[in-house]
Order: C-alpha cells, then structure tokens, then sequence
C-alpha cells in the first residue's frame, strides 16, 4: 500500500488491512499473474487493471486508480483485494458511505475473514464514532492474530468516546501483563491524552519502549491512530500538545 495512502487505519490497520487488511486479508493485495500464452481471462485482466491501480496510487493519481479498480471489479466482482484498496482512497478522501460500501463488499465475499472484519470496524472508527466502533472490536479480541490490535482499538474507544474509568482499567489491564503492544501504546495514548509528554514514564517513555520491542512495522501498525488524531508525531519539548477538534475524551 503505497505510503501516502496508508490501511487501515483504515487502518485502517495499514499494511496489515490493506495489504492483506484486508480476506486483514492476508491475500487482499493481488500480486501479478503469471505469464501464459492462453488468452486472458477475466480474472487475469482484473489482476492487471489492480496492478494499474497500484502503480497510480504511487503516482498520487487517486482519481485513476479509482477508474482502475472499478473497471477490475466489472470483470471480477469477488475481488476482495480491488474492493479493499478503493476503500481506501475513499477513506483517504473521507468519502465515507463509499467505503464502508466497498469494506462491506469485501466482507460479504469472505465473511471469516478477521483483517476483512476489521476494516469494517475502522471506518467507523475514523469518523470519531467510537461507541459504533467499540463492540466491533470487541468481538475481535480473541483472534490470534489481531486480537491484542483489537483490544488496543477497544481503549482507544473508551479512552476517546469519552469513559475514561473504564479506559483506565483497560489500561491497568495491559500495564499489569506486558505482554503485547496494547501495554506500550495504551500507555502512550493514554499520557499523550493527559498531555504528559516527557514526566515520569511519560508519552516519549513509552513510545521509545515501543521502538526498541517492535519491529517498524508493528510500530507504524499501533500508532495510525494516533496519528491520525493529530497527537503523532510527538511534540518537541517546547512544543504543546494540542488535540484536534473532537478528538480529546471527555472525561467522566
């Protein structure tokens, strides 16, 4: 997933939505056909025009890319991966109904899939609607694979929706067990929120825990949502840190 265009968050869930994030599927992304001397199916050419669409999205050119992935699902309507990346430049674009459409689409070709599910969740998440969004997660944090993820978006929803104590325990929860991600950036979110950047195991303390646990990746994974609430990157030390419009809780 081209760079500019981020998942996930959605992330939606980033690389892991969109490059899978997305049967997250692990298979949303195609990859090229291979090469035959038969004619192209429709399938094929459905493959080439999501390719196209990839190389546009690199090239900044949503607009295209968007023509491109169209054209690919007229020729194969159950391609999860072409329903998941013009999704997400309606997400980028905030075109909204578009994309949960379009993750809805997804979905429906592979209900079990959890990266799928995820997505579906995240949009709402990316509108602030976090008492939409919460028991979508919720139902996600058994998955082995993107559970604790899950668990992490499940805080953040209280945290940012407004129910701080129930937040909090959430966040004793993680500390207690450090066992995962959720523990370093649940810690993080939640100092950043109360604007303690660099205090006593403050919102720098815990990012920099982070970057030397978790690979860049899973770093990159956990932190879109801050950033996308405009509290990543972290404040220098003159700076001050100050929450978009509706994106601090409000405290209970």
């Amino acid at each position: 997933m081209p760079a500019h265009l981020r998942s996930f968050s959605c992330v939606l869930f980033a690389s892991a939505l969109f490059l899978s994030p997305p049967g997250r599927a692990q298979q949303a992304t195609p990859t090229a056909p291979a090469r035959s001397s038969s004619l192209t199916t429709p399938t094929e050419a459905a493959q080439k025009l999501i390719a196209d669409a990839i190389q546009k999205m690199n090239a900044n050119n949503a607009d295209g890319a968007l023509n491109s992935l169209s054209q690919a699902l007229k020729l194969n309507p159950n391609s999860t991966g072409a329903y998941v990346l013009r999704a997400s430049i309606y997400c980028q674009r905030k075109q909204w109904p578009q994309a949960e459409d379009d993750f809805n689409a997804a979905a429906r070709i592979a209900p079990n899939n959890t990266v799928l599910k995820f997505n579906q969740v995240e949009v709402h998440f990316l509108q602030k609607q976090y008492d939409l969004a919460r028991p979508g997660f919720a139902a996600l944090v058994n998955d082995p694979e993107n559970g604790d993820l899950a668990a992490y978006k499940v805080f953040l929803c209280d945290l940012f929706g407004g129910h701080e104590a129930a937040a909090k325990k959430e966040l004793d929860a993680f500390t207690d067990s450090m066992a995962n991600a959720s523990c370093e950036f649940s810690n993080a979110a939640w100092q950043l929120v109360h604007k303690n950047i660099d205090g006593d195991e403050g919102a720098r303390y815990w990012l920099l825990r982070a970057s030397h646990i978790y690979p860049p990746q899973k770093n990159a994974l956990y932190a879109q949502s801050l950033r996308d609430l405009g509290y990543l990157p972290i404040p220098g030390p003159n700076d001050v840190v100050t929450a978009p419009t509706g994106a601090a809780p409000t405290h209970n």
